[in-house]
């Protein structure tokens, strides 16, 4: 007879390891907003590695198969109000109800950082996907007291600026050069909007908001890169997930008084079609930043990258038609373009499944699943702390890029060659309805590095940036365009 005295959440790991050593089973907790298209996104790429691995045998412990199994709790954390208290109780009920080997899941930055502290205490290794850098600094302070088990596997915010952030500055050498003459001017006056959530604090910073004057846009870090750049900030501000009045023309109206040329977006919830219909809908007649056109809208809206084929999950049919020329910018092959040797195998089967494109996410959410199974193979055991210094070592390449952890457990991105390791894809769509590819970071020739000094630090050694089927806010077909980057920039 063996007896087990389970004493607290210590007790609890003994207990769980100990019992899960005669099951042929992995449960992966997954905490996910299942009720959103985000989050069924994110499920569907899951289940599609969880198919592969365990029809090509499972996971090796010793010689015996495991198979992959996928447990789901519904945080809703793509809803607007932003549901801190189900990511928290997701993560324990998965936890301690459905008694998960491992959790893979998090999206909404605010809800896993509420959830860590619970995956800390309960020593669960906990691969998630928000973009703050605050996850990265949580496991650096709490390491030694459960921080270590917790893995960012998205690129964060930091990261995320250092490629696509300088995207309207390579739009604003297009105009100085007169590549695009959509303007009467050149394009200078850009307004910068983060949506009300976490993640976006990093690049709009919280001195004020709306900041409007250059002393208060000193606080807003993307305002400070852009203004270096030759940009004139018009506003950096946080906007509301849940307008009052029910749109966001009052905002579009400060806009367009401040004659705003250009709009830079970060965004990652479901409030967009919303914002993005206002915006194309919007009289700009007295923008006189724009001619009196609408300004060029760019930027990361997470929700725009949908390219189904109905009104629930198609960007253009969500927003009436009026998202046509918006650009958007994220990671992984969103459509079938070859950024990574896997990459088109991937969106292939992923269509071919689910009759939908993936989205920003799904290629990290599909790799996550191989190189923990990597790691579990070679530790030979499910035990966290053996699994640990194995995920530390990651080196896994995937559709959208190599994955490799820093010491603080972040998602490494290096420039190798001045290449990034993951790269930045950028998209936009047309007034046809289609979504083309625009641009990416691997195209940045001869060196990505060199060419983006606001933000890098780069070496000053100039470069071409590429465009590819650009289309200007009034429709008019550009197709394709060089940027030349001067050397010294």
């Amino acid at each position: 007879m063996v007896i087990l005295i389970i004493a607290g959440v210590g007790g609890y790991f003994a207990y769980k390891y100990y019992t899960t050593s005669s099951s042929n089973t992995i449960t992966i907790g997954m905490p996910l907003p299942t009720n959103s298209l985000i989050g069924q996104n994110i499920l569907d790429s899951a289940q599609l590695a969880v198919n592969q691995i365990n029809s090509a045998g499972g996971v090796l412990i010793n010689g015996t198969s495991y198979k992959y199994n996928i447990v789901v709790y519904d945080t809703e954390e793509a809803d607007p109000s932003i549901p801190i208290a189900n990511g928290v109780s997701g993560v324990t009920s998965l936890i301690t109800t459905s008694h998960a080997n491992f959790l893979i899941g998090g999206y909404r930055s605010d809800v896993v950082l509420a959830e860590l502290p619970i995956v800390a205490q309960y020593k669960e290794l906990y691969i998630t996907f928000g973009a703050d850098t605050g996850i990265s600094t949580y496991v650096q302070q709490n390491y030694s007291a459960g921080g270590k088990y917790i893995f960012d596997g998205f690129v964060n915010t930091t990261q995320q600026s250092a490629q696509y952030g300088i995207l309207p500055i390579y739009l604003l050498l297009a105009y100085d050069e007169r590549a695009i003459t959509h303007f009467d001017t050149n394009i200078t006056k850009i307004a910068i909007l983060g949506e009300d959530a976490a993640w976006t604090s990093a690049d709009i910073g919280a001195g004020c908001n709306p900041c409007t004057t250059p002393s208060e846009q000193a606080t807003c870090p993307l305002a400070v890169a852009f203004a270096a750049a030759g940009f004139l900030p018009t506003y950096c501000a946080k906007f509301p997930l849940s307008p009052s009045g029910g749109n966001y023309n009052e905002l579009l109206g400060t806009l367009s008084g401040s004659g705003t040329q250009a709009i830079y977006m970060l965004a990652a919830g479901t409030e967009t079609p919303e914002l993005i219909s206002n915006w194309g809908a919007y009289p700009w007649s007295g923008d006189t930043g724009s001619s009196g056109q609408k300004p060029l809208l760019l930027g990361a809206d997470v929700m725009s990258e949908f390219n189904g084929t109905t009104s629930t999950d198609n960007y253009y049919q969500m927003t009436s038609g009026e998202c046509g020329t918006e650009m958007t910018f994220g990671w992984g092959p969103t459509l079938p373009l070859t950024l990574e040797p896997t990459s088109l195998a991937f969106y292939n089967e992923f269509e071919a499944n689910y009759s939908m494109n993936p989205s920003f996410a799904d290629g990290f959410i599909y790799s996550s699943f191989f190189y923990l199974a990597s790691a579990i193979e070679k530790a030979n055991s499910l035990n966290p702390n053996l699994i640990i210094p194995y995920l530390d070592a990651t080196n896994y390449a995937g559709p959208m890029g190599t994955v490799a952890f820093t010491s603080s457990h972040g998602l490494l991105v290096t420039f190798p060659g001045g290449v990034p390791s993951v790269p930045a894809f950028g998209m936009q769509w047309h007034t046809n309805g289609e979504l083309y590819p625009l641009w990416s970071s691997l195209w940045a020739k001869p060196d990505f590095l060199a060419t983006e000094p606001a933000l890098l630090g780069g070496t000053g050694a100039g470069g071409t940036v590429s465009f590819e089927n650009y289309q200007e806010p009034n429709g008019t077909l550009i197709g394709n365009f060089n940027v030349i980057v001067p050397a010294g920039l």
